[in-house]
């Protein structure tokens, strides 16, 4: 292992897992049309802390799923053909995250993903008691400096997976995206 570059911040990340390990708290994965301002999700799975699957959807934006963005997860037009659409489910999908801790791997993405197609459908992003990032939680962890020298390095999902010798099954799917931050975590947390 590379030296920490502050070693106190890898002793918060290790306690901020732990922390959450000892609540209820679910793990959120989406993937998407894309990554621009008018892109959708096109499947979303959201697990608890045990790792039970509470929604794995796929979902029917109001876009096609360009080439590039299937290149990447699988799935294409004629996948979500009769998927509901973001609307459908929004209801189930609102009482769910309804008051609890949710955790992504990358949450400023997912989030931005899931305001960006509620707002599709001019319904209200759901309301959490808090969101966290394991990604930039997994970042301090590891304690790479970024080569500005400002901040942690970022590490993908199934990067950092392998890393922690973690299986990356199902990479680039929801489901199989939350569990490997689900695994991640418990790894984080364990650290001795």
């Amino acid at each position: 292992m590379t030296r920490h570059y502050h070693p106190a911040h890898r002793r918060q990340a290790i306690q901020w897992a732990r922390s959450l390990m000892t609540r209820d708290f679910l793990v959120l994965d989406t993937e998407t049309t894309g990554l621009g301002a008018a892109d959708q999700i096109v499947e979303i799975a959201i697990i608890d802390q045990a790792g039970a699957a509470r929604i794995h959807q796929r979902v029917k934006p109001s876009i096609p799923i360009p080439p590039a963005a299937t290149r990447i997860h699988g799935i294409r037009d004629m996948d979500i053909a009769d998927a509901p659409t973001f609307r459908q489910i929004y209801i189930k999908l609102s009482v769910l995250l309804a008051g609890q801790i949710v955790v992504a791997y990358n949450m400023d993405f997912d989030w931005r993903l899931l305001q960006q197609t509620a707002s599709v459908y001019n319904l209200p992003e759901p309301r959490v008691i808090k969101r966290d990032c394991a990604m930039k939680q997994y970042a301090r962890y590891k304690g790479e400096r970024n080569p500005n020298g400002r901040n942690y390095r970022s590490h993908k999902l199934s990067i950092a997976a392998h890393r922690e010798g973690l299986p990356a099954r199902d990479a680039h799917t929801s489901l199989g995206d939350a569990r490997m931050t689900l695994a991640l975590l418990r790894k984080m947390a364990e650290t001795a």
